[in-house]
């Protein structure tokens, strides 16, 4: 039993190869706790204690063993600070990855920005109707300029909730939104696939 509780599953290094756990925490270390915390603070939300191993393991962060206060429980685990760019490298990851509670959250607001992009943009089909109705081929070509203008098509709305996000937002993404919300009304688009 006590083999269970002091797994290693990330092989974690304890003192220099001497295969013993530190007696107290060496500076520039955290506990789970206060590695929370400073996650927290630095904008990169963390919610479960539990799964804190695996996220340092998966961003690259030092880990290593210290020596339980008592019997009971497992071994804890502590974690090195990451640096600024570490950190600025792990929140960009996070935004971008829709399973995160940082991307929930951005995926919500992307969301909302797909559909405000749409409803403001100006309809295709109306376009299309003064294109059919013109008599010039001069006169076609100013209106098809304007209609590439100021229509949208799902490349361009991704493009922009890009931009104004600062996130990656893909076509897949706007279409799956405007389907949903605005199937109806998807004639307004540029190009309907």
């Amino acid at each position: 039993m006590s083999d269970l509780r002091n797994s290693n599953p990330y092989d974690l290094k304890t003192k220099k190869d001497e295969g013993y756990l530190y007696e107290e925490k060496p500076s520039g270390y955290l506990t789970a706790k206060e590695f929370i915390s400073f996650l927290n603070k630095k904008k990169i939300l963390i919610d479960r204690v539990d799964n804190l191993p695996r996220f340092a393991n998966n961003n690259n962060i030092i880990m290593a063993k210290k020596k339980r206060e008592n019997k009971h429980g497992s071994t804890p685990t502590i974690y090195k600070i990451p640096t600024d760019s570490k950190i600025e490298e792990i929140l960009q990851s996070h935004k971008n990855n829709n399973n995160s509670l940082i991307g929930r959250q951005l995926l919500e607001k992307k969301k909302k920005k797909i559909l405000e992009i749409f409803d403001n943009a100006s309809s295709a089909e109306n376009y299309n109707k003064k294109i059919d109705e013109s008599k010039t081929d001069k006169e076609k070509k100013v209106i098809m300029k304007i209609k590439w203008e100021k229509c949208e098509s799902k490349t361009s709305i991704a493009k922009k909730v890009s931009a104004a996000l600062k996130v990656n937002c893909n076509r897949k993404l706007v279409k799956s939104v405007l389907s949903k919300k605005r199937s109806s009304q998807l004639d307004k688009l540029l190009k309907i696939n």
